[in-house]
């Protein structure tokens, strides 16, 4: 009788342990399946802002439309933060922080990126921005040390590579604006420092927080800029009804869940992970152009973009430690 108790105790016990176990599991592929979802969306906000950018674009200038977009969001992300009870009051030492990575991105990062979007395709505004993580990666290793593997050198290459097929076309001559290229890539360097900054607030505060603060200073900072450039123009602009829907999507999504999204992707992935996600943002950008604003796209460009996304992956991985 004894051995009986002891052997159905023990079968009890592993079964137990094994159901735990199972049920762990379950709920840590189930948050895993959540991070990824929510990377992935907020992948596909921002590669819809090229197309909500061009339309709102031929009526409103760069500044207005970003100092309505960081308005519209800030007063979103502050009233349901606060209506959720997630809003956090940053420390008077964090300040400083919060207004540097409010510089970088959003003021700056849009600044450029707006102006670059008005003056070349949504197609190749997206891979320039999709290169961010292959700069994070360059800066990692000459200021922090980071190994990088030939593999990955390959790959900042093979992106360079792919970039200027998307830039240039199949006859190697560029017709946009080299003035947009430049800025595009201004955007993509703004986004070093914001990542640098971003780790330093991200196990302090909560998502809500860092984006709806970023919003806010990124507002005030647009709206001197609005009234000494852009009002003039403003005044005389004919807004429609499809221009208030684009800006409120451009707010809402764009700038709102998006970023939400990516900050809590961070947190669960760490940045260089997350950012990898990102190369996704010019194959859907490429898509969305081609049936939506009728954006040329040729079957050159097709591959150098999937070029610049090889690139991308290999550029990321990671080089095996020596024993």
């Amino acid at each position: 009788m004894p051995v009986f108790y002891e052997g159905f105790k023990n079968k009890c016990i592993f079964t137990f342990k094994y159901l735990c176990k199972f049920n762990i599991e379950n709920v840590m592929s189930a948050k895993n399946l959540m991070v990824y979802g929510m990377v992935i969306l907020s992948m596909l906000f921002w590669s819809m802002t090229y197309i909500w950018y061009k339309n709102v674009f031929t009526v409103l200038n760069p500044i207005t439309v970003m100092t309505f977009r960081l308005g519209l969001s800030a007063l979103f992300l502050l009233t349901f933060s606060k209506l959720i009870g997630k809003l956090q009051m940053p420390v008077k030492t964090d300040f400083f922080w919060f207004l540097a990575l409010s510089f970088f991105q959003p003021f700056i990062y849009f600044l450029a990126e707006s102006y670059g979007v008005s003056m070349v395709s949504a197609t190749i505004s997206a891979v320039i921005i999709s290169t961010i993580p292959i700069f994070i990666s360059i800066v990692a290793h000459v200021f922090l040390n980071n190994k990088m593997s030939k593999l990955n050198i390959i790959g900042i290459m093979l992106s360079f590579i792919g970039v200027l097929m998307v830039i240039l076309g199949k006859t190697l001559h560029f017709n946009g604006s080299i003035k947009g290229v430049l800025l595009l890539f201004i955007a993509v360097l703004s986004t070093i420092g914001y990542s640098i900054i971003i780790v330093k607030l991200i196990n302090k505060y909560n998502s809500f927080t860092i984006i709806s603060w970023q919003n806010i200073i990124g507002a005030l900072l647009f709206v001197p800029l609005f009234f000494i450039v852009d009002f003039e123009h403003f005044k005389q602009a004919e807004i429609t009804q499809p221009i208030i829907i684009n800006l409120i999507y451009l707010a809402l999504l764009g700038s709102s869940a998006a970023y939400i999204f990516f900050t809590y992707a961070i947190k669960n992935l760490g940045v260089a992970k997350a950012s990898l996600f990102s190369n996704l943002i010019p194959i859907f950008t490429a898509i969305f152009s081609y049936y939506m604003i009728n954006e040329v796209l040729t079957g050159f460009k097709i591959i150098g973009i999937f070029i610049v996304i090889l690139g991308l992956f290999m550029g990321q991985i990671k080089p095996k430690l020596s024993k």
